[in-house]
This record gives structure tokens, sequence and C-alpha cells, in this order.
């Protein structure tokens, strides 16, 4: 066997380095916690499963070799982890399409994290869990998870990250496309206690049609449903969703679906969206209230939303009960705005948003601090770039909201007197990889322009196609941290920079009243 073994500083760790052509499995047999095992760079095919347990204080890593590009390759499963406290690293998995499940995470394998891999070719589900506690999926990228039945000739759901009652899930920085199911879906057998909590942080979740024959379809097809699709027992306490710094694209004109949403919110779910981008797609966001068969319907809180280039902007239905959207922009080519059906109860809550259309829709209330926009309130519009110029009537124009401190790109929410309206503060930021101040007057930001991974940002420093999964690819802001996985770099308060910020002050003070509503 080509492989070395090196004595940690403890006496229970080692370090175990295989080649291509060693047996991973006879490794993973030997392991204990505390144990690392390191692939050089090359293809393994093999289907692994874990044998033991690691620790909280010694986990045991499964891992590439620094700056190798490792694949292991199997038909269907590629690795089942059965065991506690795993850190899976900076491998690719590839299913080969076979018909099963690429990885399979059991009941007993809690607190494994997932990072900086790559889960492709799958004719299953991509990611397979059952109730495990403590997953962490981070810093990568799953696609190709595809299920079509020749047999039938129809569309079966594949997903890129799946399971039953998780506890304590998280997804973050991670890329998911090209799925014939949903980008995430969790409990579809609904079954008892019920997934508790699922955060979701800086990802991309993305339909597109395909570019060649795979797996079944055909060119040119789009083959999955949603980015989120909730499911949970009906008799659990009440799930927590949360999504940040998340964008989703490309949902419609999927095979036999209708009414097809990036995010489609149903059954007994709290959900809490903040700094969330949809566009190019049939229906931004569908939210569904209680049915006779799932009688606890979902209850959704938004802030800090852009939503551009969708047929409907928001769809709720079934009586819904909680609707909340606080510093929404709804920008270019939104054919409806608010669409009900079955739900004429429901009355949402909206409050600082900004409406690129003729006329407000009945849901939205004058009083809240909501205004209409043109083109020439925004950077680009029709490139989708929706933040504000500095003769926006949406400066300054809105009310303070308590617990709102950041913008959609993580900007201080007031900068001046008041809040600026919609998900955008007209305000100083930071520029990714640079520390160089901007104004915001100009188009040069990389943050709304919504064009997925084919567009790179040209300023940025350059990174290779790991270090660029997940996140919005917006620029990082003075304040929050935003998705982009950028460090924030504070502004250094020169006498000139102080003069200088002094003078923007006193230049937005001297435009032109911004609280009167802007008409078309």
């Amino acid at each position: 066997m080509m492989w070395t073994l090196a004595l940690l500083s403890t006496a229970t760790a080692a370090d175990v380095t295989l080649e291509p052509g060693s047996s991973i499995q006879d490794a993973i047999n030997d392991a204990a916690a505390g144990d690392t095992i390191t692939l050089s760079a090359g293809t393994y095919e093999e289907d692994l499963s874990t044998e033991t347990h690691g620790t909280a204080e010694a986990p045991i890593t499964l891992t590439a070799a620094e700056d190798a590009d490792v694949i292991i390759t199997a038909s269907g499963e590629v690795l089942q982890v059965d065991h506690a406290y795993w850190i899976i690293e900076g491998i690719t998995f590839d299913g080969q399409y076979g018909n099963a499940d690429t990885l399979d995470i059991g009941d007993a394998a809690n607190h494994t994290r997932l990072e900086n891999i790559e889960v492709r070719n799958s004719a299953r589900d991509c990611i397979d869990m059952g109730a495990p506690q403590g997953i962490q999926i981070s810093n990568s990228s799953i696609h190709h998870c595809l299920y079509f039945d020749t047999d039938d000739g129809e569309r079966l759901d594949a997903h890129g990250i799946t399971g039953g009652a998780v506890r304590d899930l998280r997804i973050e920085n991670t890329d998911i496309h090209t799925f014939s199911g949903d980008a995430i879906q969790f409990d579809a057998g609904r079954a008892a206690p019920g997934w508790n909590d699922i955060h979701i942080e800086g990802c991309r979740f993305w339909l597109e049609p395909l570019d060649e024959d795979t797996a079944g379809f055909l060119v040119g097809q789009v083959t999955g449903e949603n980015a989120v699709d909730t499911k949970t027992w009906n008799e659990a306490d009440e799930a927590n969703l949360t999504i940040v710094d998340t964008e989703a694209w490309g949902f419609k004109n999927g095979l036999d679906i209708s009414n097809q949403a990036a995010f489609l919110f149903k059954e007994n779910v709290k959900v809490t969206l903040k700094r969330v981008r949809v566009h190019d797609s049939e229906i931004a966001f569908r939210l569904r209230g209680p049915t006779s068969a799932r009688p606890k319907g979902a209850t959704v809180h938004m802030e800090n939303i852009l939503v551009y280039g969708v047929d409907v902007g928001i769809r709720y239905e079934d009586e819904l009960n909680s609707l909340t959207i606080w510093h929404a922009t709804f920008g270019s080519g939104i054919g409806t705005l608010f669409q009900e059906a079955d739900s004429e109860s429901t009355d949402p809550n909206i409050q600082n948003s900004l409406f690129l259309i003729d006329v407000l829709p009945e849901e939205v209330d004058t009083d809240q601090a909501n205004l209409l926009a043109s083109n020439e309130d925004f950077v680009d519009a029709d490139e989708g770039d929706h933040r504000l110029v500095e003769t926006s009537n949406a400066i300054d124009a809105g009310t303070t909201i308590s617990g709102i401190s950041t913008d959609i790109d993580g900007l201080d929410r007031v900068v001046g007197p008041a809040p600026d309206v919609g998900a955008h503060e007209y305000g100083v930021v930071v520029v990714p990889d640079t520390g160089d101040a901007d104004t915001g007057e100009s188009g040069e930001e990389d943050g709304d322009g919504g064009g997925g991974p084919d567009e790179p940002d040209d300023t940025a420093a350059p990174t290779d196609d790991r270090e660029d999964v997940g996140g919005i690819g917006a620029a990082e802001q003075v304040g929050e941290k935003g998705g982009c996985g950028c460090s924030t770099q504070p502004i250094k308060k020169s006498p000139f920079a102080l003069v200088l910020l002094l003078a923007l002050g006193i230049a937005r003070r001297r435009k032109k009243n911004s609280t009167a509503q802007r008409t078309a």
C-alpha cells in the first residue's frame, strides 16, 4: 500500500497520507478520534463509509492535501457518514449519475462538517441526511443532481441537500444549481419530532436551461423546481428557517410545474429573510397559510429584500396570517407585485419599501413610508443595479425600524437624518479587496448585477474556483459583513476624509425634499 504514517504530538492522533491507488476505506477502518487522513492529488474510485466516532475535542478528518485536486468517485453512493464528529474537506465527490444518493449523512453523524467540497453528478439526491444534529456545510458547490425516469419519461425529484427531521443545520457560502427537485428541502416525510432550526447564509441557488443532453434530460430544459421548499411535521413546535445574504435566480419554465417559485414557504415554519435577492424567476416568493391537510401555515418576515425580473413578486395563499416586509425594493421587470389566492384576510405589514411601478398595489400603505420610484432613482435598474443615486427621493424618506441596523449590502442603515426607503442605503461603502471609499454615485460596485457565477468582478483580487464559491457577490460595506466572504476594512478617518464626509453630509441635506412620494 502506498501510504505513510506520521505520529502527531499526542500519543493518540495520527496523520495518514494516501496516494491514488491506496485504499481510503482501509485508512477509515483504522482511524481513531483525532486522526487525519490526507489524500494526495488524483482520482480515487471507492464507495466509502465511516466506522467510528470522533469527539468534539478530537474529530476525525478526511481532507485533500493542500492545493491538491482530489476526486472520489463511484456509481451512486460515494460516502456514507454514520458516525459523529467527522470533518470532510477539500474533496470532490462524483456519483457518476448512479442510482443512489452521492453523500448519505446518517442519523448518528452528529456535528459532522462538510467544508470546501464539491458534490456532483448524482441521479438521486446529492446530499441526503437522516435526522442528525449540528451538521455544517460550508464553502461548497453542489450541482447536477438529476433524476429522470426513462421508463415513464418524466422528471423526478433529486435535491441538492435534503433529509429528515434534522436539528440545528447550517449551510453557508455554498452554491447549489442544476437539480431536478429543490436546492434545499427537508422532511418530506414529515416525521416526528420535526426539524427545529435551519440557517442558510451567503448562498446562491440557480437553475438554467441545460447546454447539452444530461442524465436523461434534453438540452434547453430547466430541470428543477424551487430554491427552498419547506415541509414539516404538523405536531412539532414551529420550525425556524433563517436565510441571510442569499441570492436565487432562474426558477421559471420548469418541466410541468405551475406557479414555480424561487422560495416556497409553507406548513409549520417561521421564516426570517434578511438581505435576500431574487430575480429572473416566475415567482420570487410563494407563501402558503394553513390548509385542511396542513393546519399550521408559514409565517414570514422579510427585511432588506430585492426583487426584480419576475412575473410575480409575492404570491400569498390560503389565508396566510403573518407577512412582514420591511425595506424591500421591488425593481424593474415585475409583472405583478402581489398575487392573492384564497387569502383575502391577509394584511401584509409593509414598511419603508420602494416600488418601481406606476401605481402602488392595495396591499401597500403610503402612511408606512412606502414610495413609488422611477428608473432615475437607481444606478441602472434595467441591468439589475437598484442602488440609489444621489437625487433619489427615497433618500432619508424612511422611518426608523428597531433592530434593522444595516441595508442589503451590510451598509449602515441610517446615513443621514433618517433611513432611506428600499433595500439600499445611499452612503459610503468599502470596495472589496481595496479598502477604497465609494460614495455610491457610480456603478462600479459589484452589488446587484445578479449575473451569477459567470460574471466575475474584475476589480477583485483573483481567487481560485473554490474560494469563489458561495455568497451574493456584494461589496463589503461599513458595518456588518455581507455575503461575499471579503474582509471588511474600516475607513480611516484622516483629516481629508473627515472633510469629505462632512461635505457629503451637507450635500445630502441640500438636496430637494425627499419626503414627498415620487410618481412615475
